[in-house]
């Protein structure tokens, strides 16, 4: 009886799947293969695989004479095989989107533990690419077969790709020569994640952003436009906004929002450019723990984060992790690329995605990872922005902030370690298993995050001019260095010229950020001598982004009801300090002050008036004292 052994695994960070198919009906089991795969990837990122596999049978009743491999989504080249009689008989096609290799083997493999040693050769030029300055290897896991035994990968990658900046999972082994860098894997490895190993030191990009703000009203308003923000993963520099905005703000979200008051009937196009610093993992918490009303913010329902619907909080109950949650989500939604041929991506939402699991793109990934997550009591938003990529089938782009710009959707949870982390289940699930939660890439680049608000702000690509939507405002390239951050504040402080002792004044502090980065938690120190500072000091500034601004104001009053002195008062605020004096005379000082004698003045003429005015509309009654 003619059997094809089976097996099932993955090759490449698209939907490479090797597969044994059976042509009769058979338990699993009955055939072991064992594997050592050796991945060799060339200095321009050509990867020869060779496979070299043992096919044992189990069973007297099946013989093998056939192996079929196919790969979804890329194509191979060189495909050789051989066994110890010579060549074997290979076949590629490569229809819908899918090359299918056909080896028919020389010799039957016929009776129990009879074991067939041959091997399997080709060549791919998408296992390893180059993004910018990172090199990235990609081998998305193998599924766990009863017929799996043994399975061993080893890859061998140039020297000059650089430094291991993250490896998913860590190598069993690794070995370094002036030449090449080794590692090693095991089964047990490959068949919980792919592997995924980006060599080099940072990625950079520079952005060109443009928005285009129209006031129709008949009266002046504030807009805003969301800057691409500071956070774990992303350090960015602002070389120009013009026209400049009025103030730039943080919101509750972390969003950067440059504000702009413009007329009645104004338009303006902003032209932003500046460069940005990509991290694969948190590098750092630039937010302090959230508080209870903030995590409060982040677990309630909002539009397309439906926590109250039945299968999300049946999910919820079961999934207690962001791990387990990542996991479903990436097994259980299925990409549908018929959507992206459609003149306008529609976002369905989390309960849509539900109930229809193979209809979704990566706005239905991301809403349904945030609800199951809130409803769990795990704060999570949505992340917006820009994503590299060179394979579309693998790593697929389609959230349409308009119809010529194309962005990404990810989500990210609140872990109170690292605060916000970033995770991507949509790649995770294109990619054919790739690891995606325990790290990112080097070509996510944040635009917006939402939380407080599923549908607001929008990113850079959604502010265009009615009838230009299909034209580009969105430029993003790799660059080589981030340029020097220029860290650099104005501050001023406004007192009056004199205290009266014991009297309460204010003073208010004005900063400005003047540089091209973002000042990140630098307290603001009022040193004022013997005024005593009613307010808060020092305050934690916290984040403070390019051409924004704060004003703070300090409640001060002298300790004593006799002081006669000059005080200097001293403002700081990182290495910037300024010094002013106020001059605090006594109490008594109030009783020579022009501005005291008008007072008296004035509440006599009061007083005055008032008693005229009584007497005037208030008649004494008879027997009262005033008529007698």
């Amino acid at each position: 009886m003619r059997f094809l052994a089976r097996i099932f695994s993955s090759i490449f960070a698209s939907c490479f799947l090797i597969l044994l198919t059976a042509s009769t009906v058979r338990a699993a089991g009955e055939f072991q293969t064992d594997y050592k795969v050796n991945y060799t990837v060339g200095r321009e990122g050509r990867t020869d695989v060779v496979q070299n596999i043992i096919l044992k049978n189990k069973t007297a009743n099946f013989y093998a004479d056939k192996f079929e491999l196919k790969i979804g989504s890329t194509k191979v080249d060189n495909v050789r095989a051989q066994d110890a009689t010579g060549s074997m008989q290979t076949e590629v096609k490569f229809e819908n989107n899918v090359t299918t290799i056909s080896v028919k083997f020389n010799q039957r493999v016929i009776g129990i533990d009879k074991t067939l040693p041959w091997s399997l050769n080709y060549s791919s030029s998408e296992l390893a690419q180059k993004s910018g300055q990172i090199w990235e290897v990609s081998i998305p896991r193998v599924a766990d077969s009863q017929d799996i035994g043994d399975y061993q990968a080893i890859l061998n990658v140039p020297t000059l790709f650089g430094p291991v900046a993250f490896a998913v999972p860590d190598p069993k082994n690794q070995n370094k020569t002036l030449a090449t860098q080794e590692f090693t894997f095991d089964r047990d490895q490959l068949t919980k994640s792919g592997i995924a190993i980006s060599f080099g030191d940072r990625q950079v990009f520079s952005f060109d952003l443009n928005y285009y703000l129209e006031n129709t009203n008949l009266t002046s308003r504030y807009m805003d436009i969301a800057l691409p923000p500071d956070n774990n993963y992303q350090k960015v520099v602002i070389d120009k906004i013009d026209p400049a905005p009025t103030n730039v703000i943080v919101d509750e979200d972390g969003n950067f929002l440059a504000r702009y008051k413009l007329s009645p009937k104004e338009n303006v196009t902003v032209r932003v450019s500046g460069s940005t610093e990509v991290f694969s993992r948190p590098i750092r918490k630039i937010e302090n723990d959230l508080s209870e009303k903030e995590r409060s913010r982040n677990l309630g329902p909002q539009k397309f984060w439906e926590t109250d619907n039945a299968f999300i909080r049946d999910k919820a109950s079961k999934l207690k992790t962001p791990q387990e949650i990542y996991d479903f989500v990436t097994s259980y939604l299925s990409y549908n690329e018929k959507r992206l041929d459609q003149a306008k991506i529609e976002r369905k939402g989390a309960a849509y995605a539900a109930l229809n699991p193979k209809d979704a793109v990566c706005m239905e990934f991301t809403d349904l990872f945030i609800a199951i997550a809130r409803s769990a009591g795990i704060p999570a938003r949505e992340v917006e922005g820009y994503a590299y990529t060179q394979n579309e089938r693998l790593r697929p782009l389609s959230l349409a902030a308009s119809s010529g710009d194309l962005l990404h959707a990810w989500p990210e949870y609140w872990d109170d370690n690292f605060g916000w982390v970033q995770v991507d289940p949509t790649w995770g699930s294109t990619s054919g298993g790739l690891d995606y939660f325990n790290k990112l890439d080097f070509n996510h680049i944040t635009f917006i995050q939402r939380g407080s608000n599923s549908t607001y702000p929008y990113p850079a690509g959604a502010y265009k001019k009615e009838g230009e939507t299909a034209k580009k405002s969105v430029f993003v390239q790799f660059a080589q260095e981030l340029p020097n951050p220029q860290l650099s504040a104005l501050i001023d402080i406004q007192l009056p010229p004199k205290a009266i002792a014991g009297v309460p004044i204010k003073a208010t502090v004005n900063i400005k950020n003047i540089g091209s980065s973002s000042i990140l938690s630098t307290k603001l120190n009022l040193d004022t001598g013997i005024i005593k500072n009613i307010s808060q000091n020092p305050i934690d500034i916290g984040l403070l982004p390019p051409y924004s601004s704060q004003e703070i104001s300090y409640n001060l009053q002298t300790k004593g009801f006799f002081t006669k002195q000059k005080v200097p008062v001293r403002l700081s605020f990182g290495d910037k300090e300024i010094e002013k004096t106020i001059e605090v005379v006594p109490v008594y000082y109030l009783f020579y002050s022009p501005l005291f004698g008008l007072s008296v003045i004035i509440a006599i003429m009061i007083i005055t008036v008032g008693f005229f005015l009584y007497r005037r509309y208030h008649k004494p009654k008879p027997g009262s004292i005033f008529s007698r």
